[in-house]
């Protein structure tokens, strides 16, 4: 009988870990601060320690802090450039910020932005873009992206979503752009079960948005003078996300072990690929790890036969891509093409990757990956 492998699953480190963030839970409960109290100032503080920002802002979740900043940044129609190959939520921000979205191919060995796609779709229109670090991944090429951005004189808004803990050189993400956006949900590197951290270095973004998420009341009066509503987090998800702070290290270090053992084994595998950069980086966050499979072979039965036959859960991220969203239809030409995005997304397939797995889970999932995909070949 095997054991359940999952795509994804939080983890708190240890029982004794475990039970000093339901000390702390209990005495807020006793307390009665459920809401913006000690522990979120300090849930704060260590993301802008971790991270090198001057400021830390918790909000209700990843897709609020974008939205928060972007509308701190007054987009008035403005063009933002965000991938086709994220979650809804990335563009979505930028409608409900008041800007039009303009989807951007991937680079095929990163599936972050690619840059030169990213200059073929800049316009007198174009105010930014937001970047993704997909799978937690700062790719090799963002300081020539940051570049041009600043040369063209446009910001750039770092989606971290996925990219707790992840660096360019000595540099955090969180840290690279003119804000970072982070996701504290309950698939993530870090989880509170619900939530969002904004650090930045700008004052002003910082100002907005401390009014913003807070229905848009005067950080400095009584006066409310923004229209907003309220996107605070709850003291008992910042007392989590602290607690999951403190294991940071402790996190990434496992999921890195899982990588390096994926990149050891997924090489005798001729119908696997990994990708370039993901291959023992030792920089990247490994919120999933991505593979490409051979042309032909059908995800949607290699899944179900992966979880069938070996209790073994795999997923590939996004599909539909967020150009092929019917939510979208009225933001971009029926005839756009992303075709690196659209061949990638055929062969992408993503294997567990979470603390709690074991070495010999690792072996399983590439010893039934191998077995499954002769079967299909």
């Amino acid at each position: 009988m095997f054991r359940d492998i999952f795509g994804a699953r939080p983890y708190f480190g240890t029982n004794s870990q475990i039970n000093l963030i339901l000390d702390d839970i209990k005495e807020a409960l006793e307390t009665g601060m459920l809401s913006s109290g000690s522990k979120t100032l300090k849930f704060e503080e260590m993301m802008s320690s971790l991270v090198g920002s001057k400021y830390a802002l918790s909000v209700s979740s990843g897709g609020a802090a974008l939205e928060l900043v972007l509308q701190s940044l007054n987009l008035n129609g403005g063009e933002v450039l965000v991938p086709t190959d994220t979650f809804v939520a990335t563009a979505n921000s930028v409608i409900k910020a008041g800007g039009k979205p303009v989807f951007v191919d991937v680079d095929k060995e990163t599936l972050c932005m690619s840059l030169d796609d990213i200059k073929t779709k800049l316009t007198a229109k174009t105010v930014g873009i937001i970047f993704v670090y997909m799978f937690g991944l700062v790719p090799s090429n963002f300081g020539e992206i940051s570049k041009f951005c600043n040369e063209k004189s446009i910001f750039l808004l770092e989606d971290a979503a996925h990219a707790h803990g992840s660096k360019y050189g000595n540099n955090l993400a969180g840290n690279l752009g003119i804000a970072g956006c982070f996701s504290f949900y309950a698939t993530k590197i870090l989880t509170s079960g619900e939530g969002g951290i904004v650090t930045t270095n700008n004052r002003e973004i910082y100002e907005k948005v401390k009014s913003l998420r807070n229905h848009g009341k005067s950080n400095q009066t009584v006066n409310y003078e923004l229209v907003s509503n309220n996107y605070r987090i709850p003291e008992i998800s910042s007392i989590i996300g602290i607690h999951q702070l403190k294991i940071l290290d402790e996190i990434l270090q496992k999921r890195q072990n899982i990588a390096d053992k994926y990149c050891e084994l997924l090489k005798t595998i001729p119908e696997v690929r990994i990708l370039d950069e993901f291959i023992n980086n030792i920089n990247c966050s490994y919120w999933r790890f991505p593979i490409y499979i051979s042309k032909g072979i059908d995800k949607i039965r290699l899944q179900k036969r992966m979880k069938e036959n070996h209790s073994i859960r795999i997923t590939w991220m996004y599909e539909p891509l967020c150009h092929k969203q019917p939510v979208f239809n009225d933001y971009i030409s029926k005839t756009l093409r992303l075709p690196v995005s659209e061949e990638s997304m055929k062969r992408l397939i993503c294997l567990p990757i979470y603390p709690s797995l074991e070495m010999e889970d690792i072996i399983r999932v590439c010893e039934s990956l191998d077995k499954e995909l002769n079967n299909l070949m």
